[in-house]
């Protein structure tokens, strides 16, 4: 189990969620929600194997029953401050970092948005009409083992946080990793700078505390001791050669470059993924056209027709591939680690690298690792101020 604790609160006349707490996950699903839908997502409440591709998959997207909005937050491992987030329609999760609370909405994204957040420290479930400045107002403690309610808001609490910062990101540094979709938030630093998509709050640190400066900012680098470097969005501790005052400043390499995640289709070359791809027989791009790059589009051959007009989309989200059918007449089939499945009609699932989509007709799109680009050989150096 997750440590930490849970609490929601009714307000009357605000959006009602129907609330399923995991010993792993916390999802919500506007009420009333499918009786299905929750009784799906009840049965993995105890499941410590369970990961975000299985609890989505129990959140109905289409049919009679099908869900516009609905919130997932899932815990990886153990640490209560790594956590991924998927959000749907109406559903917002405002997560809060030792620096500030952001939030992350859907931003109209289908069929679901999804991103990795770190150094979180208390979360929150609510429909996108609640202020984000009003973090601390549920007082209803909720059983974190196993427990379904209905309620308007719901709040997790990591056992080291204190109670509910209000919600501020003047003191964070900011960290991109998602589709680079624009779009202008109130608690950002500047609030009129638009920022990307996803992001992972970080705390600033004081001066002289040998921690990083806020991105963009420059820092004096200390003579002796450590200076941190970011890892994955997490900081880890690199020695650094005491300088001579006067003399420049060698700085270290910079870090490997990670490019985007790649496919390629049977023993064709690795094609990277930097926007929305469609793989098919012809495929076309939606009428709409959506906000980011337009979609590369990738004709396949299908002889006996196996493969749609239009078969198979993959984007990046976050770190992760996401694999939607787009409701294909054959439908496609999963070859993954954890076996083989075929995927529903218009269903989304998070592919790892080494997966294999088999579209028919002997096409198989396998998901790659993103390659690493080596940095110069040659670190780069700095003068030091006199």
């Amino acid at each position: 189990m997750v440590a930490g604790s849970v609490t929601s609160a009714a307000v009357p006349g605000a959006p009602a969620w129907d609330i399923v707490v995991g010993d792993r996950f916390i999802a919500a699903i506007a009420a009333p929600a499918p009786d299905a839908a929750t009784s799906a997502l009840a049965s993995a409440a105890a499941d410590e194997a369970v990961t975000i591709e299985a609890l989505v998959s129990r959140v109905p997207l289409g049919g009679a029953d099908a869900v516009e909005s609905f919130g997932i937050v899932w815990w990886p491992s153990d640490s209560p401050a790594e956590v991924t987030a998927v959000v749907r329609g109406d559903a917002v999760v405002d997560l809060t970092s030792p620096g500030g609370t952001r939030r992350f909405d859907a931003r109209g994204i289908r069929p679901w948005h999804l991103a990795d957040f770190d150094a979180v420290i208390a979360i929150r479930i609510v429909g996108a009409d609640a202020p984000l400045d009003h973090l601390g107002e549920t007082h209803d403690v909720v059983p974190h083992a196993r427990a379904s309610l209905r309620a308007s808001a719901l709040e997790w609490n990591s056992p080291a946080a204190p109670r509910r910062p209000q919600a501020s990101a003047s003191d964070a540094d900011t960290i991109l990793m998602g589709r680079a979709r624009p779009v202008a938030v109130a608690d950002a630093r500047d609030a009129a700078v638009p920022v990307d998509a996803d992001t992972i709050l970080t705390p600033r640190r004081p001066a002289g505390s040998g921690g990083p400066a806020p991105s963009g900012h420059a820092s004096a680098v200390p003579a002796t001791g450590s200076q941190p470097s970011a890892v994955g969005g997490r900081e880890q501790p690199k020695a650094v050669p005491s300088v001579a005052e006067g003399e420049p400043e060698p700085l270290a390499p910079p870090p490997p470059i990670r490019a985007a995640p790649a496919f390629r289709i049977g023993d064709g070359a690795p094609r990277p993924i930097t926007g929305p791809v469609l793989i098919g027989r012809r495929p076309l791009a939606p009428r709409i056209p959506a906000a980011g790059p337009p979609p590369q589009l990738i004709a396949v051959a299908s002889p006996h027709g196996a493969v749609s007009a239009t078969h198979l989309e993959l984007r990046v989200e976050g770190t992760r591939v996401v694999a939607t059918d787009l409701r294909s007449t054959n439908g496609t089939t999963v070859h993954g680690r954890s076996g083989v499945r075929r995927m529903r009609a218009g269903e989304s699932i998070v592919v790892a690298p080494g997966t294999r989509l088999d579209l028919g007709d002997d096409t198989i799109v396998e998901i790659l690792p993103a390659p690493v680009v080596p940095p110069s050989s040659e670190p780069s150096r700095q003068q030091a101020a006199p």
